[in-house]
C-alpha cells in the first residue's frame, strides 16, 4: 500500500484528463471554461432556453472516505455536528 506522500511524489499533471466547466447564471448565459498550458480560456455559448438554474440551498451532508484518515466534504457536513459523529470524527 502507498502512503499520501508516495502518491504525493509521483502526481504527475499529464495523467489529468482535460477537463472543460460549463457555467450557467441565474439569467441562463453559459460559459465553458478551458486550461490551457496555465491560461485559463471562456467562451460563450448559446444562451438555455427558459433561462438559467435553479438555486439548491439545501445543505451538502455527503462526505467521501478518500483514504481511512483522510475525508473529503462540503463545509455543510463540517458545520453538522451529527454527520462528523458518524464519520468518527474528533
Amino acid at each position: 500500500m502507498h502512503s499520501l506522500a508516495q502518491e504525493i511524489r509521483s502526481f504527475s499533471r499529464a495523467n489529468l484528463r482535460k477537463q472543460r466547466t460549463r457555467v450557467t447564471t441565474l439569467t441562463g448565459r453559459r460559459i465553458v471554461e478551458t486550461w490551457r498550458g496555465a491560461c485559463l480560456h471562456t467562451e460563450e455559448e448559446e444562451a438555455a432556453p427558459g433561462g438559467g438554474f435553479v438555486q439548491d440551498l439545501s445543505a451538502d451532508l455527503q462526505v467521501g472516505v478518500v483514504k481511512p484518515w483522510l475525508l473529503l466534504g462540503s463545509q455543510d457536513a463540517a458545520h453538522d455536528l451529527e454527520t462528523m459523529r458518524k464519520h468518527k470524527v474528533t
